[in-house]
């Protein structure tokens, strides 16, 4: 039954889902699984490893191309239009250098989501990555930033970064979506409190997007709505509906991290808390 049903559901940051990454590594070990996972952002490209069960996969990328320009940097942007080098990443690196197992993602039965936001109304849209190769693009739409990345169309629809509207769903899983519970596993500690963009990258975004009222309106609230987001969860965890995963203290990765020996940390970090967390999720599961 729907109600009985438990979701995973994975929040973004960029480098800082290195510490998702290590959570996720041990429960493929552990074996554990879940009914859904939805996934944000980079939490989203973690989302794609755990369907397909690729132990390590993502600690293993992230390190080795670090420092290549190839696969996040200002060069990129300026060759690409896009911070992120989507071209690098879901094609060379996708298919040849790091292959992604798209048999096992299709022979895996847990539905993947991936969270978008709709660039005309500045809402979240939940889209399910039913095929590995054919919809690449909405994995790319969840993990494109606004201003340095450009749009993904998809059926008609523009989409950007799925955080932008939605960055933890966690009130749609446990409600539009009818999970009875949800492991959350966050990127920020508990206490952690988004802040408002500064006037630049407003100023910014609303020459870019002049044309998309509300999509400028939704960047304005987003630390509100953030916020306002992590008093739900906490609620739902008293509830008993929610069970939380996250880093110990404040985060020290930057949204483009060269120091490996920092990216490491947070995952070596990220297993820690998951396997204390293990037998709870178990439990919590079951």
């Amino acid at each position: 039954m729907a109600q009985e049903k438990t979701a995973l559901i994975l929040e973004g940051g960029s480098f800082r889902g290195q510490f998702t990454a290590g959570v996720l590594d041990v429960f493929m070990e552990a074996g554990v699984t879940f009914d859904a996972c939805y996934g944000v952002s980079a939490g989203a490209l973690n989302g794609m490893n755990f369907k397909s069960r690729q132990i390590g996969r993502a600690n293993r990328i992230n390190l080795a191309f670090r420092d290549d320009k190839r696969y996040m940097s200002l060069s990129a942007l300026a060759k690409t239009g896009s911070v992120v080098g989507y071209d690098f990443l879901l094609d060379d690196i996708q298919n040849r250098i790091d292959p992604f197992d798209n048999e096992a993602y299709r022979a895996n039965p847990m539905p993947f989501y991936a969270a978008v936001t709709d660039l005309l109304f500045g809402t979240a849209d939940y889209l399910e990555v039913t095929d590995p190769v054919a919809d690449l693009g909405i994995v790319r739409a969840s993990s494109s930033l606004p201003l340095v990345a450009p749009p993904v169309e998809i059926d008609g629809h523009q989409y950007l970064d799925g955080g932008l509207a939605d960055a933890v769903p966690v009130e749609h899983v446990l409600g539009a979506a009818g999970f009875a519970r949800a492991v959350v596993v966050l990127t920020r500690e508990r206490g952690f409190k988004k802040e408002p963009y500064d006037k630049q990258t407003l100023a910014a975004a609303q020459a870019r997007y002049a044309a998309y009222p509300y999509f400028v309106e939704a960047l304005r609230n987003r630390h509100e709505r953030y916020n306002a987001q992590r008093e739900h969860i906490r609620a739902f965890e008293a509830e008993g509906r929610a069970l939380v995963i996250c880093p110990a203290g404040p985060v020290d990765v930057a949204q483009i991290e060269h120091s490996g020996e920092k990216l490491l940390r947070l995952y070596v970090e990220g297993r820690a808390e998951g396997t204390r967390a293990l037998e709870q999720v178990r439990a919590f599961i079951d």
